[in-house]
């Protein structure tokens, strides 16, 4: 951000600045420890920017964390506080909001990323009611948010916007710490639900606890199982198998996660999840090493898998070899000896 020479910088107290009606304040939240301290033994350093508004009033355009942080650590009474002072950069009145909110965009951290998808979201309606253009945002908005400069994305964003707008207006939307901090990575895939289904999808964010890769991977099977099953997804995770995982509550996220998409993914493969269990059967059967694994690629479902032997050394090697010679009658001793040779051939190779 360039200072002009028709901003001025003056010194303002607490008490003169508006904090609570400014449309600012974009993405609240709290120092980092270094910076908290930073303020706590030299005060803050970096100017604040505000805009002139009438009376001697101004309106705080960024440095909301600063402004927080120095209020809230003064041992100080509230009347007190109010005279605590602030060095500003202080825009003139006569800038409209369109160009006030142009400046704020460039106080931003440059291609930032870890912004909350839902004030990404309120913040480009706001920015459409300042007078930008769809075209604007494209192309310098959504790179300061570190999003994909995309008119796809744009619309996407907007359309997610619209959905949080109709909850919120059915109070069917309630704004926690753990919904607030998800990336719009992480909220988009929601369109791809209805009106209907986003209650319950938002409710098994916060039951699930789980954001990223995972989180993604389980809407995406959820949308499958409920095409297959032909039922909307408020009914699957009505499924007594659904309820049962939930209704245990001392199991730890991990776990949750890890039990409610194997019974997704039973659902969405049951070929493959035949197979798996006919496996496992056989190895408990068969007493096959525990360190034996059947594996697949996340999307396959003919007969095709991979037997998988975890080996630490040769000995190991040689264990799980006998192990199959006796489990398996049929697996004689030279078809054992030929898969050792083989075997050993590959790891003199590596």
């Amino acid at each position: 951000m360039k200072i002009t020479p028709a901003w001025d910088i003056s010194t303002l107290t607490a008490g003169q600045i508006e904090t609570v009606e400014t449309p600012f304040d974009w993405f609240p939240g709290a120092l980092n420890e270094n910076d908290n301290s930073s303020i706590k033994q030299n005060g803050v350093l970096l100017p604040l920017l505000v805009k002139e508004l009438r009376d001697s009033k101004y309106l705080l355009v960024d440095g909301f964390k600063r402004f927080s942080c120095r209020a809230t650590q003064t041992e100080v009474s509230n009347h007190e506080k109010q005279t605590l002072e602030f060095s500003c950069i202080v825009l003139p009145d006569s800038l409209s909001m369109k160009e006030v909110a142009g400046i704020r965009l460039h106080t931003l951290v440059a291609a930032g990323t870890g912004f909350s998808a839902i004030r990404v979201c309120r913040l480009l309606k706001k920015l459409l009611a300042y007078g930008f253009e769809k075209d604007e945002i494209v192309r310098e908005v959504l790179p300061r948010l570190g999003l994909k400069s995309s008119v796809r994305l744009l619309r996407q964003l907007l359309d997610l916007q619209e959905m949080l707008l109709v909850q919120e207006q059915h109070q069917q939307f309630v704004q926690t710490d753990f919904l607030m901090s998800l990336s719009c990575e992480d909220l988009l895939p929601l369109l791809k639900f209805s009106q209907n289904e986003f209650p319950s999808i938002i409710s098994l964010a916060e039951k699930m606890e789980v954001s990223g890769k995972k989180w993604r991977n389980l809407l995406q099977v959820f949308d499958e199982v409920s095409r297959l099953q032909q039922v909307s997804v408020v009914e699957v995770l009505k499924f007594p198998e659904i309820l049962e995982i939930f209704g245990r509550s001392s199991l730890q996220a991990p776990v949750r996660y890890r039990l409610l998409k194997q019974q997704l993914d039973a659902w969405r493969y049951p070929e493959l999840s035949d197979m798996r269990q006919r496996f496992e059967q056989g190895k408990q059967r068969l007493k096959l090493a525990p360190r034996i694994s059947l594996e697949s690629e996340a999307f396959f479902e003919n007969d095709d898998l991979t037997l998988t032997l975890k080996i630490r050394s040769y000995e190991e090697l040689q264990k799980h070899l006998k192990s199959l010679e006796h489990g398996a009658p049929e697996l004689s001793a030279e078809k054992s000896q030929e898969i050792w040779n083989d075997l050993f051939a590959v790891l003199q190779e590596d």
